[in-house]
């Protein structure tokens, strides 16, 4: 096995365990450390996958920035009334694109599901993300995350992240 292939193996390891990381966050409800998830300029946007294909600005979520993130949780947190719920991000087929500079470009199949208690479990979102991943400050960063959903419509409001 070659250098090359053995850094690429290596690689797909550490953007595996980014994706694997960032699920868990999510699904332990730590919303605080899923902000350092992302550069501090990044672009995360949740859209659908006509607006993605039209290249339309219409999205679900739209924030620039962890400052817009935080303003999101923070929201969310303190002014959000709404049953306890649990979530489970179910992240797979994971692949690295291209490599440009510094940036790699990777995409993975997402699927939300959603546990209100006494009600049965519903999936929210099917869809992908496409992301833009960085290595800063000794760890891999999302530089920009695009969630595309698969349908038109999301089944509720879309106020959590995904």
């Amino acid at each position: 096995m070659s250098d090359s292939q053995l850094s690429q193996i290596i690689l797909k390891d550490q953007i595996q365990t980014l994706y694997h990381d960032y699920a868990l966050c999510l699904d332990q409800d730590n919303l605080d450390k899923w902000i350092t998830f992302f550069t501090d300029s990044c672009i995360y946007r949740v859209t659908s996958q006509e607006n993605y294909k039209l290249n339309l600005p219409i999205a679900a979520w739209h924030s620039e920035g962890t400052g817009m993130l935080n303003d999101r949780i923070l929201a969310l947190r303190n002014s959000t009334l709404y049953r306890p719920r649990y979530f489970r991000h179910i992240i797979s087929g994971i692949k690295i694109d291209r490599q440009n500079n510094d940036v790699i470009y990777a995409q993975a199949n997402v699927l939300l599901v959603e546990t209100v208690i006494d009600f049965k479990t519903q999936i929210l979102l099917s869809g992908r993300y496409i992301d833009q991943i960085i290595f800063e400050n000794d760890q891999y960063k999302f530089k920009e995350k695009v969630c595309v959903y698969d349908s038109v419509l999301l089944p509720t409001s879309l106020v959590y992240p995904v």
